[in-house]
């Protein structure tokens, strides 16, 4: 695996590969990668200002809070999170919760705010 395709953790704390983006694929509007959290962690809580987000679930149990709404998702749960709601995930199994991120227009660090702290 070379360094463009390279697991990295993103702000929200998961571990995430970018499966398409636009400087490596040419992708105008979309990105997508697949976002891992561990058992038992959750991920920052955070908004984008400007990105749509689709999370699909590919494996694990999660707790999906956006907005203040909770749920619990597991595989082959969907769900759109609008630009500027504070969203988080936890991964309630005993086994990582492994996401499909897609985003539009496509995920960039400048477009993340971090809104406040994981809390158990």
């Amino acid at each position: 695996m070379d360094d463009e395709s390279a697991e990295y953790t993103t702000l929200d704390g998961s571990r995430v590969l970018e499966l398409i983006r636009p400087d490596r694929e040419g992708s105008e509007r979309l990105s997508l990668a697949r976002a891992t959290v561990e058992p038992g962690d959750s991920t920052l809580r955070h908004q984008h200002g400007k990105s749509e987000e689709i999370y699909y679930v590919l494996s694990g149990e999660g707790a999906l809070e956006i907005g203040s709404a909770i749920e619990r998702v597991g595989p082959g749960d969907a769900r759109l999170i609008p630009p500027g709601v504070e969203h988080r995930v936890t991964a309630v199994g005993a086994e990582p919760l492994v996401i499909l991120c897609a985003c539009s227009p496509p995920y960039r660090h400048e477009d993340t705010e971090i809104t406040g702290p994981v809390t158990a």
